[in-house]
């Protein structure tokens, strides 16, 4: 377990689909050779924003595989772990750290997480089992649809390779206290932000990083930020933030579902991606949204090969066969 996922930037980026459904293999592999470029310290998939639930498991182990290909050692792999039972995720983990993945996100098991309060002994046991059944780190995933309750991750943080909790819950008050809780534990373990609209503020909160959907375009930028916020550099991560948090804030807007195709959208207004295809049920974007996206551009610069993945034009690594 020699990969560091405590802190930087962890991009969790989309996955691009033809029109029929299929995965779009060659435009994935040279965009995602694009976001390590850009200095992610890892890349995660199989996640919300690559829309992993809408795949199949043998498509999910290919992500991950293709994925380990085009990166060639580039930045280390993590992939999300979705299931609504204990025993389907830690077939999962098994399935995906056989893949290649150096990590793995284990996400809320729902519906079974929805009704509240759910007891903190639930939720360390099913972390627990799945933690226990790989050798790689593992971060837990606080989000809005399952609110873990205070004292849950003091207890998480008694799991041995459980190094995070990625923390989405878009709450500034439930940030707030998730960093207070984490400050207690001794750097046992680090919090993620996964707020895509308002990144910087939660790291002045006290994460030490972000495993973000975001990141899936400007990763640079974002890695620039988020290494000067560290630093205490406040006013320059701020000129960094106020370029991107209007276009954050607009693609993860409500409903918050389409946030995927209007990523995809940004990435194909920045040559990155052909179409802004998602998986069926996933709606088409619409026109208000195409339109308001590309007022942000305008109104921000962001044309600048600045906020590409990779920070500049240039050519990306090679993709896999």
């Amino acid at each position: 377990m020699s990969n560091d996922f405590t802190s930087g930037v962890i991009a969790a980026p989309v996955l691009p689909f033809h029109d029929d459904g299929t995965i779009d293999w060659p435009s994935y592999e040279t965009y995602i050779a694009q976001v390590a470029e850009g200095g992610a310290r890892a890349i995660a998939m199989n996640m919300a924003a690559s829309e992993g639930g809408s795949l199949t498991p043998d498509e999910q182990s290919q992500v991950i595989r293709r994925t380990k290909s085009v990166l060639d050692g580039a930045c280390p792999v993590i992939s999300g772990v979705l299931s609504g039972y204990t025993i389907g995720a830690v077939a999962t983990a098994k399935r995906m750290v056989d893949a290649g993945a150096d990590g793995l996100v284990i996400f809320p098991s729902l519906p079974t997480f929805i009704p509240k309060p759910i007891p903190i002994d639930m939720l360390v046991e099913f972390h627990a089992d799945i933690a226990a059944a790989v050798d790689v780190p593992v971060i837990a995933f606080q989000t809005s649809n399952s609110d873990y309750p205070q004292g849950t991750l003091t207890e998480l943080a008694k799991i041995p390779n459980l190094v995070a909790v990625k923390d989405a819950a878009f709450s500034f008050e439930k940030a707030s206290a998730i960093v207070d809780e984490v400050k207690g534990l001794n750097g046992r373990i680090a919090v993620l932000t996964g707020n895509d609209t308002f990144i910087l503020e939660n790291m002045l909160l006290g994460a030490s990083g972000a495993l973000i959907g975001f990141a899936g375009t400007a990763t640079a930028a974002l890695v620039r930020m988020q290494e000067l916020a560290a630093k205490g550099a406040i006013t320059e991560a701020y000129a960094i933030w106020f370029k991107l948090g209007p276009l954050a804030r607009l693609c993860w807007t409500a409903p918050l579902r389409d946030y995927r195709v209007r990523m995809k959208y940004v990435l194909m207004r920045q040559g990155i991606l052909p179409n802004c295809v998602a998986r069926k049920p996933q709606p088409a974007i619409t026109q208000a949204d195409r339109d308001a996206i590309d007022r942000c551009f305008e109104a921000h610069g962001l044309d600048d090969p600045a906020y590409l993945p990779a920070g500049r034009r240039r050519a990306p690594l090679k993709a896999a066969s």
